[in-house]
């Protein structure tokens, strides 16, 4: 549950040694400014043994990029015209991340967060840096999860329609054209968070994404740990040649996909010599392949066919389904190759450069 601006005040009054050597010596709410603008607080901080100095402070309850950014704003419209000396803008959280940080260093803002952590600056007397403190307040964090599983299928859909798209059901409908399933809600409840995180645009009449890099980086974060893909199972076998798989289970393709080092075979990007497929259930795909009359035989240690069960949506969306091979999308292989040590990495950077590309060219 978030605090509220109430106890996050209490929570300074009561700050003691909390961030010595800066103490607060006094707190002032809800004051108005000469030009009428009224800031949440006035505090009064020193020094011990030291100098003192006075705070212009916008107190926050949720520490979003897209939160920190408006508080920003409204402080540097609210001291713009403040002559009193040494009275600087600062930002109160309850937690203060690496990327809220950096957008408060590149305004000039000094911040404070209720975990222990800081950053004052006035003018050239004073200068504190404290950072690294655990987040005492978790439930502040960005929505859990949102580049997981069926979550994931919003940030995919948008890296693959860089136009962007002009409502939530343009999303839905393009997600299940491509073998996705998800619900309005869920694509309202990603974007909300998605926007918080400064991570699209959203406008009345379009919904699209600055900066498709950062969006693939936090992809990857989630794909690391995603309990989706932990709970893959991994089976071996053998069998003679794909071709032999593929030519017994043309017309059940959308049983499987391939996956790993040899799709990126397939894609032009590696050479593999292992079979790699994914599939939803194994006993299954064994029973409709003998059906083809394909044998394929449990061989735990020298196997060449590679069988992971899942049923993760990231895996079965947007597949590329053809008569010869079934292969995960773009995307799918880049976030299974930047976690495929030491060989993959290299491999997701031409697949970044391709997927960048095409948002680049639309």
């Amino acid at each position: 549950m978030r605090l509220t601006e109430k106890e996050i005040m209490q929570s300074l009054r009561s700050a003691g040694d909390r961030y010595a050597p800066l103490l607060i010596d006094n707190l002032a709410e809800q004051v108005y400014m000469p030009d009428g603008c009224q800031v949440d607080a006035i505090i009064g901080f020193s020094i011990r043994n030291g100098p003192s100095f006075k705070a212009v402070a916008e107190i926050v309850s949720a520490s979003t990029p897209q939160t920190i950014l408006m508080g920003t704003r409204l402080l540097a419209a609210c001291v713009a015209f403040d002559k009193e000396p040494d009275r600087i803008p600062l930002l109160v959280a309850p937690y203060i991340g690496a990327k809220q940080a950096k957008i408060l260093a590149d305004r000039g803002i000094s911040w404070i967060d209720l975990s222990g952590n800081m950053s004052i600056t006035v003018s050239n007397r004073i200068y504190i840096e404290r950072a690294g403190k655990p987040n005492s307040f978790p439930d502040n964090a960005a929505i859990k999860k949102v580049f997981e599983g069926t979550s994931s299928l919003v940030s995919r859909a948008l890296l693959l329609e860089p136009e962007g798209f002009s409502s939530l059901y343009e999303i839905v409908d393009f997600i299940s054209a491509r073998d996705g399933n998800i619900t309005l809600s869920t694509v309202s409840k990603v974007l909300k968070s998605l926007e918080e995180e400064l991570l699209i645009n959203r406008s009345k009449s379009l919904i699209s994404v600055p900066d498709p890099e950062k969006l693939m980086e936090r992809l990857v974060e989630g794909h690391k740990n995603s309990t989706e893909r932990k709970r893959r199972r991994t089976y071996r076998f053998s069998i003679g040649n794909m071709q032999q798989l593929n030519a017994g289970v043309v017309g059940i393709c959308k049983d499987y996909l391939a996956c790993g080092f040899y799709a990126a075979q397939i894609k032009g990007l590696a050479v593999a010599d292992k079979i790699t497929i994914f599939v939803k259930d194994v006993e299954q795909f064994r029973r409709k392949a003998e059906e083809k009359l394909v044998s394929i035989t449990p061989d735990a240690e020298f196997g060449n066919l590679i069988i992971i069960e899942t049923s993760d949506p990231g895996v079965w969306f947007n597949p590329g389904w053809r008569v010869v091979d079934s292969v995960v999308d773009d995307i799918e292989l880049y976030l299974e190759m930047m976690v495929d040590t030491p060989r993959g990495p290299k491999i997701a950077e031409q697949l970044k450069q391709r997927i960048l590309k095409k948002s680049d060219n639309g």
